[in-house]
């Protein structure tokens, strides 16, 4: 008695299982934009570190993937200043057959590094 119930558990659950498999419809990404960035400054004074990323994009876009990344690395000077000037623009990309009309994903990550010396260090 107890395996008949088991059994009608299992197949109970695999049934609501199977539910979601037979009626998902194919997804289709859209756009992304995407910036990722390291500012390293190494020296007795933080430096001035500052970043300007634009994305520019069309309403519908299916498609297309637009990446870059940069580093920037700066040991002693003096007054050091790191600056990262970024620009994405994504056109259309191909015909949208999927129906699916989301927005461009943009993505801007920078990471300012500052790493102060001590005094013995030559830089």
């Amino acid at each position: 008695m107890q395996i008949i119930r088991l059994n009608a558990g299992l197949l109970t659950i695999a049934s609501l299982l199977a539910i979601p498999l037979s009626i998902a419809e194919s997804a289709s990404a859209q756009c992304v934009q995407s910036h990722t960035g390291i500012q390293l400054n190494i020296g007795k004074t933080p430096a001035e570190q500052t970043h300007n990323t634009q994305f520019e994009k069309e309403e519908s876009c299916t498609g297309n993937v637009s990446s870059s990344n940069s580093t920037q690395v700066n040991v002693g000077g003096k007054n050091p200043r790191q600056h990262q000037e970024v620009r994405h623009e994504t056109r259309r990309g191909r015909s949208n057959s999927s129906r699916v009309n989301g927005p461009t994903v943009s993505v801007d990550a920078v990471a300012p590094v500052n790493v102060q010396t001590p005094k013995n260090f030559p830089y």
